[in-house]
């Protein structure tokens, strides 16, 4: 078996671990808590930050959405359908 893929497991299993409603914080806390190879170096090391990264991605709330999701939300703002307060002039700016 392969670095990346017992990185994979071990984050799938320590994911299904957590509850629903953990803050990012939390989540990155265990995920890195779990790591499965012994010393944090070489080729082992590089396979979990990247499993790692990929993971927490998802759940990153400062990560920009996927470009279809941008794509989506910027026609919504062109057609007026989402309005955001700092994003048009103060009645009192025109």
């Amino acid at each position: 078996m392969r670095w990346s893929d017992i990185a994979r497991q071990t984050i799938s299993h320590v994911h299904a671990t957590l509850p629903e409603d953990i803050s990012f914080t939390a989540r990155k806390k265990a995920i890195r808590a779990a790591y499965p190879f012994g010393e944090r170096a070489y080729w082992p090391y590089k396979a979990w930050c990247k499993a790692v990264r990929n993971y927490l991605r998802r759940f990153d709330p400062k990560a920009p959405p996927p470009p279809l999701v941008a794509e989506i939300l910027r026609d919504r703002v062109e057609a007026g359908d989402i309005t955001f307060p700092f994003s048009t002039k103060s009645e009192e700016e025109k």
